[in-house]
């Protein structure tokens, strides 16, 4: 047997150290190695598996990796397969150092399966769903499908509780998502979570004290029956949602993993063939598995070689099911005497050693309270010293500007661009970069301080993307356009570049609402009475609009006494402002995509990107929300602006919390929250904010469990680990309220925890370079003093003396008297440049030739032909009837789309329209269509996501079509196709169906679009009916008069008979009347 030693000798990789050596030779049996921040476990894994592999105790394929992110999955894959050609490739030149097998023979061609713990979780429930009576083709659910589906569900409840709770759509659509995902998390039952809620009400029926002098019920009791009667009726809803996604064949990712452990618990054949298949388990992240997760891999591989790696100090995930205690749970979960293998991996290869000590002091308490062994992380031979540098300035504004100069200074070509003197040397790269925080709020204000001193940076995710400037104005006026309360939003575009509305102003809107909130719908003032009750009233149909203000102003005569408190200039912006929000809302009704658009071009936004950004990334970020967008309506065909606008916000918080699979970009500050950073690594890293009560943060557990639609710990995997709330043996309502009380100090104490967690992780994400930074005053009242984390590293002498007090004794920002430009220029500094070059243009001579002249010239020359030649455009010989419309309305717009016709992307409602007309057809028995190629090219055209989006619009409109009143009856005829003479042209219909009814015949239209928008509309629609009238009249050979027509809008099983058919004759005329009897049309 070689050892990993000599092995990483002949491969001519680093040898490992005594540490990684006994984890690489590991026997084969379970093993738990606690690995610290950057210790190398990646590389780690990736020897032991080569080395099982060299000495032949299994073959590649029977090892199995299993990571969380697919980053990770593929750079582990990656080493690993580069190791395995190395070892093949030392193998052939010493054969003698290496005893030749089957196994051996194969491993050019075998490699072990790493993936995702998610996807394992989905291929084990794909392969063995039939055993548990589920349907293996299960389409899965991204976000947006998912909130639109639990958000369809609240909508359309009737159950009168819910109007009891209070809450908004959106935070009851949060809530049962919260709660389906704990209980499917957590392996809980629904109907065992309903009996213990109900029986914790009942302390409320428990006598208040043990003496007679407490009169009334603890608030506390109160509250608490309250927060957990609303889990009654978000049951119901969560148990709908789980039933609504079964019926469409609908999985989430936490779906999966229960699913997987169903089959495992109920087949131990499934058991056996997953040992059998694989010999070696290796589980990265252990420390991040849900309860979930831990007991299907416990079930599958428990007593098995099963190695699995992680760090409790970066156990940050506890928000969606992930515990520290996962760690030391594992020998107890995965062996019989709970007497796994321990290891570490002690030795940091990635910071400098200062960096390293810093972390070191903010885990200390940590190592002290771990129920698993952890030993302090120790520098790297050859690590560098590095640096901790550590600020505490008078005021946020002042520290944002620290550090952006720091990254400055260290991101200046003179800081990292040293001579080099081989000129053969490649030159060096700037360093990465990073700032980490606690909360988004903050980073916007540091962003513009990196700005202003012109250092490169980037805002992660979505919430970054959200919060620049044209994507705040873009979602500004989407807001505005839904909902009539958004005020702020509304201020937002009126002080912005395009109006610049002074404060003057915006102070009279505002003062307009106020004296129309007053006021009826005919203006008269309303009596005390009712202003009073709608002053006291939480509805915001009864607040003060200034959406509605700035509407009054638009329409209102220049006459209007409210009109008076305007300045003209103002006046006449708003009245701009008020016209072009009431053409947006005007234009509501439109795609969403399409309303983007137009709003982007309206606002100018697309324009003024361009001219501000004259890098490639001027539009880059319009680009990314429209991909966004897309991704959204993917999820489903008939969402609105209201539930996008809701999205946004939850793809906001889920952003922030998540982690973050984004390279480092060198010479760019990479701006993101801590939870994001994990499995991240910079060169420079900056933690701002190290303040008391915001790194750490102050808790907000709160009662816990005892709050609006939270799972009680009772029903959580981890709940051994997780702080008791003493109420099935109160006696007294007072008792309650005591153990609630130790209660919310109990997780007050793990918050503490969980944010050291966070401060070491953020810490260790440095390799060379780390700054610490915070504040005495931000938007505060009071001072805010160095937190605990700054304070035990001075007390440590690894940062410099901070000051202990503030040198003001208020915040210096509230009592300052500043008068600011306003509306701010939205030139800037820019101003002096841009109004030069327009001074250039405006002074040119017109006469003169310029660089262009000539290309002008032929331009002119190609239009001028174009339009004498007044080219029209030959008729084509066939007409679809599904165009006649078109032809009949527009033909100016036809005409211009045959003679310049452009590629286009296949819609999805036109792959989704085909494949239910190909439904239909086949579930009557038909033959196959002729649009079966068509589609079929439209399918190879779709991605992966709206393939999965589609089946599931496809199973709900299959639903509704089989509810409907055409399910139950034969049709004499389906899918036909005939062509109608028509002059000198043929008219295409396909006729999707038709019922015989006695001695009339009805043919009917399956649509799975939207319903005619008004009259207009229909009119222009039942043309289509008119022409398969006239064609089915034909080919059967019977009278018009004797056919019905009818439209079937499944999305919405509407029907839909227009009350007048076009006749033959009509629709000649309407024929002749568009396009005439010529060949060719169109001018």
């Amino acid at each position: 047997m070689i050892s990993s030693v000599d092995l990483a000798g002949l491969m001519g990789i680093h040898a490992p150290t005594p540490q990684q050596q006994v984890v690489i030779e590991a026997p084969l049996s379970p093993a738990l190695v606690v690995a610290g921040a950057g210790s190398g476990k990646t590389d780690t894994m990736a020897s032991r598996v080569v080395w099982l592999v060299a000495n032949n105790f299994v073959s590649p394929d029977q090892i199995l990796g299993l990571t969380f992110t697919r980053k990770a999955a593929g750079s582990l894959s990656k080493r690993v397969s580069e190791r395995i050609a190395i070892l093949r490739e030392v193998q052939n030149r010493h054969p003698e150092r290496f005893e030749a097998t089957p196994e051996t023979a194969s491993i050019e061609f075998d490699q072990p399966t790493i993936s995702t713990y998610n996807s394992f979780a989905s291929a084990l429930f794909t392969e063995n769903a039939l055993l548990i009576g589920r349907e293996p083709e299960s389409t899965l659910l991204n976000d947006p499908s998912s909130w639109q589906l639990a958000r369809k569900l609240v909508v359309a409840s009737t159950d009168e509780r819910l109007v009891g709770l209070e809450k908004s759509i959106n935070a009851l659509t949060e809530a049962v998502l919260d709660l389906s995902h704990a209980l499917s998390d957590n392996v809980a039952n629904a109907d065992d979570v309903a009996a213990y809620a109900q029986r914790f009400t009942q302390i409320s029926e428990l006598p208040y004290a043990d003496t007679a002098r407490k009169k009334t019920p603890y608030a506390s009791v109160t509250d608490a029956v309250a927060e957990i009667g609303s889990l009654a009726p978000l049951l119901d809803l969560a148990v709908q949602y789980a039933q609504q996604k079964r019926a469409q064949g609908l999985l989430e990712f936490s779906d999966q993993v229960a699913l997987a452990l169903e089959v495992a618990q109920r087949s131990q054949d499934v058991v056996d063939h997953y040992q059998d298949r694989y010999r070696v388990v290796l589980l990265d992240e252990y420390q991040d598995t849900s309860v979930v997760q831990t007991r299907l891999l416990a079930r599958l591989f428990g007593n098995h070689s099963v190695m699995a790696v992680g760090d409790p100090h970066q156990s940050i995930y506890g928000w969606r099911g992930a515990s520290a205690a996962n760690l030391a749970r594992f020998s107890r979960d995965f062996t019989e005497n709970a007497d796994a293998q321990y290891f570490a991996l002690s030795t940091s290869w990635r910071n400098a050693t200062s960096v390293l000590d810093a972390a070191n002091v903010i885990v200390e308490p940590l190592s002290a309270r771990s129920p698993v062994r952890v030993e302090s992380l120790g520098a790297r031979p050859t690590a560098p010293a590095g640096s901790v540098d550590a600020y505490y300035y008078e005021h946020i504004d002042e520290e944002a500007t620290g550090v952006a100069t720091w990254f400055a200074r260290a991101l200046a070509p003179q800081a990292w661009n040293h001579y080099n003197p081989d000129p053969d040397a490649a030159a060096p790269e700037p360093p990465t970069a990073a700032i980490l925080f606690r909360r988004r709020s903050d980073m916007d204000r540091f962003a513009t301080a990196l700005g202003a001193q012109d250092v490169p940076y980037h805002v992660l995710g979505i919430g970054g993307l959200l919060s620049t400037p044209e994507i705040v104005d873009l979602v500004s006026a989407l807001t505005v356009i839904h909902d009539p309360s958004a005020g702020s939003e509304l201020i937002r575009l009126l002080s912005g570049a395009r109006w610049s509305i002074g404060t003057r102003d915006l102070q009279a809107l505002a003062d307009l609402s106020r004296w129309l909130l007053s006021r009826s719908v005919s203006q008269h003032e309303l009596s005390d009475e009712v202003k009073q009750r709608m002053k006291d009233s939480v509805a915001v149909d009864d607040s003060a609009s200034i959406v509605d203000a700035l509407d009054f102003v638009g329409e209102a005569p220049a006459s209007h006494s409210q009109l008076e408190k305007f300045s003209p200039e103002g006046l006449s912006r708003l009245k701009d402002a008020a016209k072009q929000l009431a053409f947006f809302r005007s234009r509501a009704g439109l795609e969403l995509g399409d309303l983007v658009r137009l709003l982007e071009q309206e606002l100018l936004l697309d324009i003024e990107v361009v001219a501000s950004r004259p890098q490639a990334q001027g539009m880059a970020n319009l680009y990314a929300f429209h991909d966004e967008l897309a991704g959204f309506l993917a999820s489903d065909d008939q969402a609105n602006l209201g539930s996008f606008l809701s999205w946004l916000r939850r793809a906001a918080q889920q952003d922030m919390m998540g982690p973050r699979s984004d390279d480092a970009e060198a010479g760019t500050v990479q701006l993101l929250t801590i939870h994001a950073s994990k499995g991240l690594e910079w060169d420079l890293v900056a933690v701002p904010r190290l303040v008391d009560g915001e790194v750490p943060a102050t808790s907000r557990e709160g009662k816990g469990w005892v709050s609006f639609g939270k799972l009680p710990f009772a029903f959580r995997g981890d709940a051994a680990e997780l702080p008791e709330l003493e109420w099935e043996n109160a006696q007294y309502q007072s008792d309650f309220d005591g153990s609630l009380k130790e209660f919310k100090a109990a997780l007050a104490d793990r918050h503490q925890a969980e944010e050291r967690r966070l401060g070491y992780v953020a810490i260790t994400r440095a390799r060379d370079n780390l700054l610490l930074t915070g504040s005495f005053w931000s938007s505060r009242s009071k001072p805010q003093a160095p937190s605990t984390f700054l304070q035990e590293l001075q007390e440590h002498e690894l940062i410099g003396e901070l000051p202990s007090d503030p040198v003001n004794d208020e915040n210096p920002t509230l009592n300052d008297v500043v008068d600011p430009l306003w509306p701010f220029d939205p030139l800037g500094n820019r101003r002096a440049t841009v109004e030069a070059a327009a001074q250039l243009v405006t002074t040119a001579d017109p006469g003169a030739d310029g660089l262009w002249a000539h290309e002008i010239d032929l331009l002119l020359a190609e239009r001028a032909r174009a339009a004498s030649e007044a080219r029209r455009t030959p008729l084509p010989q066939r007409i679809p009837a599904s165009r006649f419309k078109d032809y009949i309305a527009d033909p100016e717009a036809v005409a211009l789309s045959l003679r310049r016709p452009m590629p286009e992307k296949p819609y999805r409602a036109t792959r989704l329209g085909t494949q239910f007309h190909e439904w239909v057809e086949s579930r009557f028995g038909s033959s196959a269509s002729t649009e079966t190629l068509d589609a079929f090219a439209l399918e190879l055209d779709g991605t992966d996501d709206d393939s999965a989006a589609d089946a599931a619009k496809l199973a709900e409109l299959q639903a509704t079509f089989e509810r409907s009143a055409w399910a139950t009856r034969q049709p004499v005829d389906v899918e036909i196709e005939i062509h109608v003479p028509f002059g000198d042209r043929v008219v295409i219909c396909k006729i999707d169906a038709v019922y015989a009814d006695g001695d009339r015949y009805e043919i009917v239209d399956w649509k799975t679009g939207r319903a005619p928008r008004d009259a207009a509309d229909l009119e222009a629609k039942q043309l289509q009916l008119a022409l398969y009238r006239l064609a089915y009249a034909q080919w059967k050979g019977i009278a018009p008069d004797k056919i019905d027509a009818a439209f079937y809008f499944v999305a919405d099983d509407t029907v839909i008979r227009p009350t007048h058919i076009s006749s033959e004759n009509e629709l000649r005329q309407a024929w002749a009347g568009s396009v005439g009897t010529a060949p060719s049309f169109g001018g």
